[in-house]
């Protein structure tokens, strides 16, 4: 896969398609794809936005129908809309960055369509696959936020807390954005601090995911209790808790890296 930024498109070419609706995917069920050949649709793409996020055999691009009022199905049997992180749970690696990239650079093209200086629509740069303004000639590249994960164990327990925002029963360990001129590991002090009321120690880095929700890098962590007793930030966290690796709730998959890091500690205590 050649992953390149792209908006002009030739209608005759073999063209496929990444389509979201409403924060979700269009999938073929009977197929077992996402990647929609533009034969087997009808789709007016004056009416549409769309970028182009990569070259394989085909031109692939990502594109919006949410507010497109008219049947685009000419092909397919049995087209679906698929929530969009539960497909990303049950995909392979390759599929997830394709699924990951399209929804990143989605937002990217949609909240940048205009100047902020001037106000007039913004123009493609096809070298520096960048939009841009003639009023600055600045050039806006997709933004990536910095998010840290921290797991917290304290010898055979490793906390995990419910977020407000979690499904009922969902547990995993704590996030926190970066903040301005600080460092990850700062961060995972901070957000700690913060959000259970722990100080620790021996911060290790453990690895790296892009999560396009829209636009995060995930920093992972493995750090050690060290000081505090549990109390929660009620404004984020409805729960938290030890739990030794036997007897875990219900936690991410191992296609997440928060999932992956926990995964970690229950490999390193069975």
């Amino acid at each position: 896969m050649d992953f390149k930024r792209f908006l002009d498109i030739n209608i005759n070419e073999d063209n496929k398609f990444i389509i979201f609706k409403n924060n979700k995917i269009l999938y073929e069920p009977k197929l077992k794809t996402f990647l929609l050949d533009a034969a087997y649709l009808d789709l007016n793409l004056d009416e549409l936005e769309l970028v182009g996020i990569g070259i394989d055999n085909n031109k692939i691009y990502a594109l919006d129908i949410t507010n497109y009022n008219q049947e685009i199905n000419v092909g397919y049997k049995s087209l679906i809309e698929y929530d969009i992180r539960h497909l990303l749970a049950i995909s392979n690696p390759k599929d997830i960055v394709l699924i990951g990239r399209a929804n990143q650079l989605l937002h990217w093209v949609q909240r940048n369509k205009f100047c902020g200086y001037c106000g007039k629509l913004n123009k493609f740069d096809k070298k520096e696959e960048a939009l841009f303004c003639k009023c600055t000639s600045t050039m806006i590249y997709p933004s990536i936020a910095p998010c840290i994960l921290a797991m917290i164990t304290k010898g055979d327990e490793i906390l995990l807390a419910r977020n407000n925002l979690f499904p009922r029963g969902l547990y995993s360990i704590l996030a926190g954005f970066v903040e301005v001129s600080e460092s990850a590991e700062e961060t995972v002090k901070r957000e700690v601090l913060e959000e259970v009321n722990l100080k620790v120690k021996n911060i290790k880095y453990f690895g790296s995911q892009p999560w396009p929700f829209p636009s995060q890098l995930m920093l992972g962590y493995s750090c050690e209790y060290d000081s505090g007793e549990i109390k929660i930030d009620e404004n984020e966290i409805a729960e938290a808790n030890w739990y030794k690796a036997d007897n875990l709730p219900y936690v991410p998959p191992d296609t997440s890296l928060s999932g992956k890091l926990i995964s970690s500690f229950v490999a390193d205590h069975s």
